[in-house]
């Protein structure tokens, strides 16, 4: 009787602790599976996308972690590097660890040989990209999960399955943000 006793007060304390977790676990899970429900590509190349992105930054930060300061974005298996590289050699071996690089179509090589950029203007691009993604949210003719959006000493690079006059839409918004440099879309038209 006791260990009864015990278990099921065991049980009560387990079911009222995780009362409050459940609900955000279940809201969370909700949300995750919406976004996927919208973006246009599958589960699998989502998740392809996201270990491209984490083998290639990985092998980069190891093999060069102080000659090189890169960004790797991949969306629908289509790599886009940006950043700053100390010598043309490194340049040329970051273009060949994403030609090895399993599940990858397609690639755009964007990094600059020269001096790594700092804090300040690592600062001022997360600012940019964060106005850039609030006013590709709110925009009606956006569906920002359709689109990446990497920024790069003020240049905004867009990525992404969407139409035609859903690119040109981001494209003008993203332009129109304060300190952007240029804007360089690498969608791919589902139109």
């Amino acid at each position: 009787m006791i260990k009864k006793t015990f278990y099921l007060l065991a049980l009560g304390i387990t079911y009222v602790s995780l009362q409050g977790c459940l609900g955000p676990a279940v809201v969370s899970a909700g949300v995750g599976a919406a976004m996927v429900s919208e973006d246009p590509r599958t589960a699998g190349t989502i998740v392809d996308d996201r270990v491209i992105v984490s083998k290639l930054s990985s092998r980069i930060k190891d093999k060069y972690p102080k000659e090189t300061n890169v960004t790797v974005t991949a969306y629908n298996h289509v790599v886009l590097l940006t950043g700053q590289v100390t010598s043309a050699d490194i340049k040329d071996d970051l273009i060949t660890m994403v030609l090895e690089t399993q599940s990858v179509r397609d690639f755009k090589d964007e990094t600059t040989v020269g001096e790594l950029s700092g804090f300040k203007e690592a600062a001022k691009d997360a600012s940019i990209k964060s106005q850039v993604v609030a006013l590709l949210t709110k925009n009606a003719d956006v569906r920002s999960i359709r689109t990446k959006t990497t920024v790069e000493l003020g240049t905004v690079y867009l990525m992404g399955l969407v139409a035609r006059d859903e690119g040109e839409t981001a494209a003008q918004i993203a332009a129109s943000v304060k300190n952007v440099v240029k804007v360089i879309k690498i969608f791919e038209y589902v139109d």
